[in-house]
């Protein structure tokens, strides 16, 4: 293949990834928690890493992309690239101390990567990946003395995605060291709305706020490899983002309306400040994690990450969250890379375990997520790629306090496809 079809190649599939994305735009999630901050922070697991609880400091496959720590890019393959996609269907359930909700779903591409190497010792990724999702409906009701019934809807949609350029040097045997250049683009939209339902005769108030966000974003990664006798491998890696501020602007809005059913009509405007510029402060984000492994047999891993998010700060004002970490701990096991007659022998079986605390703290209260993660990964006859299926049930969140707990199954479909890389046929 030339160079020219290469690079015809890259641009098609990275404009497909663009305009999948921007077609997924609109509500992916259904969360309450996701009022908070810039949304529901996204975690950054291909289907590969999903079924393994999340690992990515450490881990290190040449016939995958973990984007999760640029500095694995310095493993492809010499002369091969990978090509990426997956498909990510959540089922979400909310839970109160009163009532259950039906499960509901939403399905979305959950990522689109291109890796391939330059050298033995540098490799590239590009990519588009969701960063955070907001999508939240909530109504309170009181009563107050003097004014009657009071109700206030708050909902919101939209989401952040990043897309991103990254490279990997080897820079001595065993020490690799990677950077992702991201951009972050997208926006969401957030409405407080009160209602008078008691005054035949007032006006009822909505409040919008639409962010968007335009800025670049990086990612930093170490990963130091240890060779062993019998072909174990012994890996350890840490990945990290600097304290940043990132461009956005707001738009609010204040009006007054009147409602009868579900037909409103807009009376007046009380506040309107279009384009208002400002900066976002992003946390000091660490995690470290390490592999042990036996080549072409099976690896096992742990991670562990902490964000600073207490410093988090939208246009000079904190919101109500504050640190977080995740844990993780997770395996891979192929009975036999190299069978011949056993098909189901050739297949990977991944497993993994995931505990974390979010960057919320409501009531006194912290906002926990746990769950259990499971996954195959199909290679395909005669043809170098790999159908990987990850499943992960957890919940987060809980009904103490009259809070909402989030019962969840997230299905990660993903295409691994790999085929050479600048290759020359000879002739004879």
């Amino acid at each position: 293949m030339t160079i020219t079809k290469h690079i015809k190649y890259v641009l098609i599939l990275m404009l497909l990834g663009a305009t999948c994305f921007s077609t997924t735009a609109q509500t992916r999630i259904s969360s309450p928690y996701s009022y908070y901050g810039l949304g529901e922070i996204q975690s950054s697991h291909s289907a590969y890493s999903s079924a393994m609880g999340g690992l990515k400091s450490a881990v290190r496959n040449p016939a995958f992309i973990n984007y999760g720590n640029p500095a694995s890019y310095s493993a492809f393959d010499t002369n091969t690239f990978i090509f990426d996609v997956g498909v990510i269907s959540n089922f979400n359930q909310l839970q109160s101390n009163v009532t259950t909700q039906d499960f509901t779903n939403h399905t979305s591409i959950g990522y689109v990567l291109f890796g391939f190497p330059v050298t033995h010792w540098c490799g590239v990724s590009v990519g588009m990946v969701p960063f955070s999702k907001t999508g939240y409906q909530i109504v309170t009701r009181d009563t107050l003395a003097n004014i009657g019934q009071v109700q206030e809807k708050f909902d919101g949609t939209g989401g952040i995605n990043k897309a991103y350029l990254g490279t990997s040097f080897r820079l001595f045997k065993h020490l690799s060291l990677g950077v992702n250049v991201g951009y972050l683009f997208g926006s969401t939209l957030k409405n407080r709305s009160v209602y008078l339902p008691d005054q035949s005769y007032s006006f009822n108030v909505r409040i919008k706020n639409d962010l968007h966000i335009s800025s670049f974003y990086f990612d930093y990664g170490l990963q130091y490899q240890i060779d062993l006798k019998k072909n174990y491998e012994l890996t350890i890696g840490t990945n990290f983002n600097l304290p940043m501020k990132i461009n956005a602007t707001n738009t609010q809005l204040a009006e007054r309306f009147t409602a009868v059913g579900d037909v409103e009509s807009i009376k007046d405007t009380v506040i309107n400040i279009s384009d208002t510029s400002g900066k976002i402060s992003m946390p000091l984000t660490i995690g470290g994690g390490i592999t042990f492994m036996k080549k072409n047999q099976w690896m096992l891993g742990a991670d562990f990450e902490w964000q600073n998010w207490r410093k988090f700060k939208s246009f000079g004002v904190m919101d109500s969250i504050t640190n977080s970490f995740n844990f993780a701990v997770g395996g891979e096991i192929i009975p036999r890379y190299s069978s011949l007659t056993k098909y189901w022998k050739k297949m990977s079986y991944r497993f993994g375990f995931h505990y974390g605390q979010s960057n919320l703290e409501l009531k006194n209260t912290k906002i926990n997520d746990f769950s259990v993660s499971i996954g195959v990964g199909f290679p395909i006859k005669k043809i170098r790629t790999i159908i990987n299926l990850a499943v992960e049930a957890g919940k987060k969140g809980t009904i103490n306090q009259n809070l909402i707990q989030e019962n969840y199954v997230k299905f990660t479909l993903g295409f691994s496809f790999r085929e050479f890389w600048f290759y020359r046929p000879k002739l004879n």
